[in-house]
């Protein structure tokens, strides 16, 4: 099956849940829709699965989990620039619990008992969300080049620049992701639309032809940077409000 990150599936999953029948039922749900889950009974085992991680599709974290707890792990990952998608469960519904996950990072907040159906849902209207890019920027300026993604126009001191459709695409994420580095899986996934896992090296042929139009000098480029081990960021651009 062709994983195309449409919001009507997923690919991976992390579960962090101590209580092993929600953990299971939520397994299940999300199985159904072809994602790999991935089970962890405490907050440390989370963390560091997340960081062996290129991509998730969507994570969803008890607050009360040993070692580390879900708001205190969002909040990490929020601080380090981690943009996964958080769903957060608990089994205190309260105003002020909610705040508190929400404020430290999560994206969405259920209390116990919840439907594990219901949940799934929220995760495909979040990921939905996050596909669409919220804010995606409409123009930018990379050095002497000012681009515009809603006429896909450039132009570099005047003169026209050319971009293909798939360059337009993988400069926007970039772009989108204001400066954090973008890995080779999450291209695959949000930018190319091919398995988060297929061995390929296309966003590299797109990175570098971005580097010889964008940058003065593509063999020491100042703005699309490699990151070793990762894959790519967009360096020193601006973003231009209109």
């Amino acid at each position: 099956m062709i994983y195309t990150s449409m919001p009507e599936t997923f690919s991976k999953v992390l579960v962090a849940e101590d209580d092993n029948a929600t953990a299971r039922a939520i397994r299940r749900v999300f199985e159904k829709e072809g994602a790999q889950v991935t089970i962890t009974d405490n907050g440390h085992d989370a963390a560091s699965f997340m960081q062996s991680e290129d991509f998730l599709d969507v994570a969803i974290l008890d607050v009360t989990m040993p070692g580390l707890d879900g708001v205190s792990l969002v909040q990490r990952m929020r601080e380090f620039g981690c943009h996964t998608p958080v769903i957060m469960v608990s089994g205190s519904d309260s105003v002020r619990d909610r705040v508190r996950g929400l404020e430290a990072g999560a994206d969405d907040y259920m209390g116990k008992p919840f439907n594990a159906h219901e949940l799934m849902i929220r995760a495909k209207a979040l990921c939905r969300r996050v596909q669409r890019g919220g804010n995606l920027p409409k123009k930018i300026q990379v050095g002497k080049t000012f681009c515009d993604f809603e006429t896909h126009t450039a132009q570099k001191e005047g003169e026209p620049v050319h971009l293909t459709p798939l360059e337009w695409k993988v400069l926007r994420h970039l772009a989108f992701r204001k400066g954090h580095a973008v890995s080779r899986a999450e291209f695959n996934v949000r930018v190319l639309k091919i398995p988060h896992d297929l061995p390929t090296r296309t966003i590299d042929r797109h990175a570098y032809a971005l580097r010889c139009k964008l940058d003065e000098d593509p063999l020491n480029p100042q703005h699309i940077l490699k990151v070793h081990g990762v894959g790519y960021r967009l360096n020193e651009f601006t973003l231009i409000e209109e």
